[in-house]
């Protein structure tokens, strides 16, 4: 292998891992911005909260903590049966 191969297989093993290190990233930003959710349908429901429901959600999870789900919570039912 001459010189100028292992320079572009060095470079396109770089450039891989810079790659899932963005993905990797922009995937906490989502999941912290949620407060780290990771199913799509809890994404897409804490996205379209309005701002007096984000707020009372991020109280929620923090006063009840791991017994709080939001998927048993009446507003994402009723979200979800609306969305069906």
């Amino acid at each position: 292998m001459n010189v100028e191969s292992k320079r572009i297989k060095h470079s396109f093993i770089i450039g891989n891992k810079l790659l899932n290190y963005m993905e990797q990233r922009q995937k906490k930003e989502q999941q912290e911005k949620c407060g780290g959710v990771n199913d799509a349908d809890d994404y897409d429901y804490i996205s379209q909260m309005s701002p007096f429901e984000l707020s009372a959600y991020r109280i929620a999870k923090s006063h009840l903590g791991t017994s709080f789900n939001l998927k048993k919570s009446n507003g994402f039912l009723k979200w979800i049966s609306a969305k069906k």
